[in-house]
């Protein structure tokens, strides 16, 4: 079975005997949000795991697995990061907000689906 990418994270800072602490201050992430991308129970921006691989010592390309393009794209649905807290972080990357920003995109979002429902309402009474 292939490597997931915590699992790659996880074996090349092992290799290099960093401790997880390190890295995630030197990447200024949280110790919490490093060990989260090395469980697999968060995902990890381009830009954060550009900035773990520049502590690892090794290049992006080496620390970056890609997901199988052949089973589509991971798309999060307005309604799935509306449901549940877990979907609203992925939606964030991993990063857990706040109560109050929490409550904000979640507004935002609504706001957005509502609009985006009347659109597409409007463009079916048009057809």
């Amino acid at each position: 079975m292939a490597e997931t990418q915590g699992e790659r994270i996880r074996r090349v800072r092992d290799e290099r005997g960093l401790k997880q602490g390190y890295v995630a201050r030197e990447a200024k992430i949280t110790q919490a949000h490093l060990s989260r991308i090395e469980n697999d129970e968060s995902g990890v921006t381009d830009n954060t795991l550009k900035k773990i691989a520049e502590v690892l010592g090794v290049p992006f390309d080496d620390l970056v697995v890609r997901k199988d393009p052949s089973k589509g794209p991971s798309v999060v649905s307005i309604d799935d990061v509306l449901s549940s807290e877990a979907a609203m972080v992925r939606f964030l990357n991993g990063e857990h907000p706040d109560r109050e920003t929490y409550d904000w995109i979640r507004r935002s979002l609504a706001v957005i689906r509502s609009e985006v429902r009347r659109r597409n309402d409007e463009l079916r009474a048009r057809h």
